[in-house]
């Protein structure tokens, strides 16, 4: 098949990768290349060239004119960029005949709501909860449309569409089995914000008496600031953003990955990195992430909107005292029998092939 891939515009699909939507992209751009498709990829400037067989960048929004300025409707900056980014998207594609199906991961509106227009079939990959701007595009949407969930949990939020679940998933030879920690560390993995709540890991950390290492963007910098950078000493550090190959080094160096969300995350895509590395994961149960952690692999602890913080920290802590029952080799193959790549390359394949016509 001949692959449109719309990618976000908002971050390159380059390693270290802003989060699992960047990431499970650009894994899908890579298995459907493998297979010997041709792969049409957007995204946004600093997207390697190699990754794909066409890589088109998305246009910089243009600088308004001092009258267009002063408009006092005038929409943000980001929400403009993504508009132009994307009406230059899907501009180009209405004008193609030699695409088979598109491949939509972006959070824009108008790859579902201009589908009509379109040759191709659409098949967006719903990567978040859903918003009004999503839904408004799935309402327009051709009836040929087809939807992909990350997780069940993430398929019932989303109301107004049939969504088939896929499974997210990571590359086995990319995180590889490690031996732990000498020293009892933890680890903590993800953008730094106040849904990820990285400032409960670092307190159930500091209260089991275990080094624990951050990893990953700031981006929220009040947060950080307010709730994250005083927690840091010798015991707890930052080590800012790292590339797949240093992520994998720290998770596979760890003696449990803490995933503390305090949101329905989509599905928490680290904890499958994790538990490759023969990691075991200590993780609220929130959202996807009991898609992503079963018993084999870690510890689903208890919570909801309503949870106090010193419960989750307490209800952490404790969880922390059964690592001992892992076997790091078991916590792999369950994670390889459930998350590998492969698998999430065939499915999506299956979806669009499905959507053209050709299963």
């Amino acid at each position: 098949m001949r692959i449109a891939v719309l990618a976000t515009n908002r971050n390159p699909l380059v390693a270290p990768f802003a989060g699992g939507q960047e990431a499970l992209t650009a894994a899908l751009v890579e298995g459907f290349r493998r297979r010997g498709h041709h792969v049409v990829l957007h995204a946004a400037p600093g997207t390697p060239a190699s990754l794909a067989d066409e890589v088109i960048t998305y246009p910089e929004l243009p600088r308004l004119s001092e009258v267009a300025a002063l408009d006092p409707q005038v929409p943000e900056a980001p929400f403009l960029a993504d508009h132009h980014a994307f009406t230059s998207a899907m501009s180009a594609l209405i004008a193609r005949r030699d695409i088979d199906v598109v491949a939509n991961h972006s959070l824009h509106h108008l790859p579902m709501s201009l589908s009509p227009a379109l040759a191709a079939p659409v098949v967006t990959t719903l990567h978040t909860p859903p918003f009004p701007w999503m839904e408004l595009g799935a309402a327009l949407a051709a009836p040929s449309a087809r939807y992909v969930a990350v997780s069940r949990a993430l398929a019932a939020q989303w109301t107004t569409v049939d969504a088939r679940v896929v499974l997210n998933g990571a590359d086995p030879e990319a995180f590889t089995l490690g031996p732990g920690a000498h020293d009892g560390a933890l680890a903590w993995v993800g953008r730094i914000t106040p849904e990820k709540a990285p400032h409960l890991a670092a307190v159930a950390a500091r209260l089991a008496g275990r080094p624990l290492r951050l990893v990953g963007p700031v981006s929220d910098r009040a947060y950080f600031e307010s709730q994250v950078a005083p927690l840091l000493g010798n015991d707890i550090t930052h080590l800012g953003s790292l590339g797949s190959a240093d992520i994998a080094s720290v998770l596979g160096s760890s003696d449990a990955l803490l995933v503390t969300p305090v949101w329905e995350e989509p599905f928490g895509l680290v904890a499958v990195e994790a538990s490759l590395c023969g990691t075991p994961v200590i993780a609220l149960e929130r959202g996807g992430v009991r898609e992503a952690v079963t018993e084999a692999t870690g510890v689903l602890v208890p919570d909801g909107p309503g949870t106090r913080d010193e419960v989750r920290v307490a209800a952490l802590v404790q969880a922390l005292g059964s690592l001992r029952s892992f076997d790091r080799r078991a916590v792999r193959a369950e994670a390889e029998r459930r998350f590998g790549v492969e698998r999430l390359v065939d499915q999506h394949l299956r979806t669009l092939a499905d959507a053209t016509g050709n299963a």
